[in-house]
């Protein structure tokens, strides 16, 4: 009886590694960068990395009214395999 437990327990041990491992990958940080907002739902840094703007209230204004000015962007950065995302929680444009 014991050793079906254990049998048990390493199925869970493993089950749990396996779905935490892709979330800690994803985890997500807070962030500023400063960039252009393009028409593909993108800023493009001024460093040039390219970062998808997620689907909230604050990213879809940024799109919706500011394609193609400058914006200094903070919001909290995910990366999901070469995909870099920022959720915006907050913009402000800047001078040209």
């Amino acid at each position: 009886m014991k050793r079906g437990k254990m049998k048990t327990m390493m199925v869970l041990i493993t089950l749990i590694m396996v779905v935490v491992a892709p979330l800690a990958a994803m985890a997500s940080e807070t962030m500023t960068i400063e960039g252009e907002v393009n028409d593909t739902r993108q800023v493009v840094g001024n460093d040039g990395q390219v970062y998808d703007i997620a689907d909230n209230d604050p990213g879809n204004e940024l799109i919706e009214s500011h394609i193609g000015e400058k914006v200094k962007v903070t919001g909290t950065f995910a990366e999901d395999k070469d995909v870099k995302i920022i959720t915006v929680t907050d913009f402000e444009m800047l001078a040209e």
